[in-house]
């Protein structure tokens, strides 16, 4: 008799085990659940990083190439609006300078922009973008700010998240080094940071000013003859 009552707790325990076990994995799964429904329809992040990777211009020959990388890191899809290349400069009749939008195209063949935009891009998703413009070496240097001892190339980003809302983006990219004669010598990059593209920011030269690390950009240009 004995026996069979250690045997009967034996099982009635196992059963508790195994209903516990059960009961643990349920409420896992309920939790899982609710935290995916969570962050799928409830929790919204915002996120659009605007990393320059490269920055080329062929001098003498009036090309300039440049190479933005946009990764969206939110829950929710971002829609880039336009990006093109600037030129930071004095337009006769205005009080200050500003950034000016290059839109002359190396080649009839070669967009300035691909892909085109408008375009979407979508929750963890990445787009690089190419920018390939004309931009003569004679008007580059007429360009130069003394104050700022230098040609300022930059972009311009206009971007748009999921709540509707709009954002202008314009920041320095590369100075163009000018030598005593007034000619291009040569180019340092003029920003060293990934920037959000979440975020109205009108940066004028000379840049973010900070030490060259991972997020600094390859620039180059070649002498003016």
């Amino acid at each position: 008799m004995a026996s069979e009552r250690d045997d009967a707790r034996d099982l009635g325990a196992r059963w508790r085990t195994k209903l516990d076990v059960t009961a643990i994995v349920a409420v896992m799964a309920l939790t899982i659940s609710a935290l995916s429904f969570y962050r799928s329809y409830i929790y919204t992040k915002q996120a659009l990083d605007v990393t320059v990777t490269e920055l080329s211009y062929v001098t003498n020959q009036g090309e300039l190439y440049m190479t933005v990388a946009f990764s969206n890191g939110g829950n929710r899809d971002a829609a880039l609006l336009r990006v093109e290349p600037a030129l930071w400069s004095q337009i006769q009749g205005k009080p200050r300078p500003e950034w000016v939008a290059l839109d002359d195209k190396v080649r009839p063949d070669i967009p300035i922009v691909a892909p085109r935009t408008p375009l979407v891009i979508r929750a963890g998703g990445v787009e690089v973008i190419t920018l390939s413009t004309r931009l003569q070496p004679d008007d580059a240097e007429r360009a130069l700010v003394s104050a700022q001892n230098g040609v300022f190339l930059g972009i311009r980003v206009a971007t748009m998240n999921s709540d509707g809302n709009l954002y202008l983006l314009e920041h320095p990219v590369a100075r163009l080094v000018v030598d005593r004669r007034g000619r291009i010598h040569s180019a340092e990059p003029a920003i060293h940071q990934t920037l959000s593209g979440f975020r109205d920011l009108q940066g004028a030269p000379p840049g973010d000013m900070l030490q060259s690390n991972k997020k600094t950009p390859f620039v180059w240009a070649d002498e003016h003859f």
